[in-house]
C-alpha cells in the first residue's frame, strides 16, 4: 500500500514540477515579447549605407563618369524601422535628374556637382522613417554627361594568324561591311578612326580563311552591328631569280662604258600569284655616273627600281660591277 502511494506522490511531484518549467517558459517568452515590442517602439539613431540608383537621365547625352553607387546617412526612427530598412534588400534612393541643371565645360562635356543633403526630403519619404541626419557620405554627388552621336567607322582586322611554312597572307582582308555606325560620346567618338575586330588566332595556317568575327567592344560605345565576315586569302609563296642586264645612266655627254658584269641575278620570295603575273618590266638595274669624280672609283653600285608588290627577301648576285670607259668624245 505504501509503495503504490510512493509511485502516485512521485507522479504528482513529477507532474506539478513539469507544468511549472512550462508556465515559467510561456511567462519568460511573452515577458522577452513585450520587451521587444516596448524596445523596438524607442526611437533610434542608426548609420544605414543604401543603394542608389539614377533615373531621367538628360535627352541625347550619355553618363560617361561613375557616380556613388551608395550613400551613407544617420537614420533616426523607430526600431522596427530601422530593421525594416537594415533587412529589407529592395530598399533603394532613385534619384531623379529631370529638374538638374547642367553646365558645358571647356571640354564640352556636361557637368553639375550636387549636395547629397538636397535630397534628404526625398530619402525620408523613400525609406520610410522619420528623419535623415545631414552627414551624408558622399557629400556631394558629381555627373559628367557627353553628347550622343553616331558616326560612320571603318573596320579593321585583328589577327594572329602563324602560317604552314611556304604560306603567307596574300592581299588585304576583305570585311564586309567595311564601316560600322558607332553611337556614343561625342569625344571618344571624333577619336575613333577604326573599330577593330576581336582578336582572331590560328595556327597552321595554308588556305584561305572565311568566317564571321566580332566587333571588339570599346566602353561607352554602341554598334549597329556586332559582327562582320572577314575573307583573308592566303597564298603560296616561294623564291626566284631572275637574271636582268645592268643599265648605265650618266648626265655627261657622250660617255660610254662597258659594265662587268653586264647582267645580274635578283633573288626573291614572292607568293605564286604574283609571280605568274610578272612581266619583263620589273626590277630595273642601273648604275650612274653623274660626275667625272665617280670615274676615280673603280666599281659602280647597282640602285634596284620598279620592284613589285609582295616581293621579299630580295638579294642581288653583285652589289656593284666594274667598268671600263670605252669613249668620250
Amino acid at each position: 500500500m505504501m509503495d503504490k502511494l510512493s509511485i502516485i506522490i512521485g507522479l504528482l511531484k513529477k507532474a506539478i514540477s513539469t507544468i511549472d518549467i512550462k508556465v515559467y517558459t510561456i511567462s519568460i517568452v511573452i515577458a522577452s515579447f513585450i520587451w521587444l515590442i516596448m524596445t523596438m517602439s524607442d526611437n533610434y539613431t542608426e548609420r544605414v549605407e543604401f543603394p542608389v540608383q539614377y533615373s531621367n537621365f538628360p535627352p541625347g547625352l550619355v553618363l560617361v563618369n561613375k557616380p556613388a553607387e551608395e550613400i551613407s546617412v544617420d537614420v533616426k526612427s523607430q526600431g522596427f524601422e530601422l530593421a525594416s530598412v537594415a533587412l529589407s534588400k529592395n530598399i533603394y534612393v532613385n534619384i531623379d535628374l529631370n529638374n538638374i541643371e547642367f553646365r558645358k565645360s571647356k571640354y564640352g562635356r556636361y557637368v553639375a556637382s550636387i549636395a547629397t543633403k538636397s535630397f534628404r526630403y526625398n530619402i525620408v519619404n523613400q525609406l520610410q522613417v522619420d528623419d535623415v541626419g545631414k552627414d551624408f557620405v558622399p557629400d556631394s554627388i558629381y555627373f559628367v554627361f557627353d553628347s550622343l552621336i553616331t558616326r560612320e567607322v571603318p573596320i579593321r582586322f585583328n589577327a594572329n594568324m602563324n602560317y604552314s611554312d611556304g604560306y603567307i597572307n596574300y592581299g588585304e582582308p576583305q570585311i564586309t561591311p567595311a564601316y560600322v555606325k558607332a553611337t556614343g560620346p561625342s569625344t571618344d567618338i571624333r577619336k575613333l578612326k577604326y573599330v577593330y575586330t576581336s582578336m582572331l588566332e590560328k595556327d597552321n595556317v595554308n588556305g584561305d580563311y572565311s568566317g564571321l568575327v566580332s566587333l571588339k567592344a570599346e566602353k561607352d560605345i554602341n554598334y549597329n552591328i556586332k559582327e562582320v565576315n572577314v575573307v583573308q586569302e592566303v597564298a603560296k609563296y616561294s623564291e626566284f631569280t631572275f637574271k636582268r642586264k645592268v643599265k648605265l645612266l650618266t648626265n655627261i655627254p657622250n660617255l660610254r662604258a662597258k659594265l662587268f658584269p653586264q647582267k645580274v641575278d635578283i633573288l626573291c620570295s614572292m607568293p605564286l600569284p604574283d609571280y605568274k603575273k610578272l612581266s619583263d618590266t620589273v626590277f630595273n638595274l642601273t648604275v650612274r655616273i653623274d660626275s667625272l669624280d665617280v670615274l676615280h672609283k673603280k666599281k659602280l653600285l647597282i640602285d634596284i627600281s620598279s620592284i613589285p608588290m609582295n616581293a621579299d627577301n630580295i638579294r642581288l648576285s653583285n652589289e656593284s660591277v666594274e667598268y671600263i670607259i670605252i669613249d668620250k668624245k
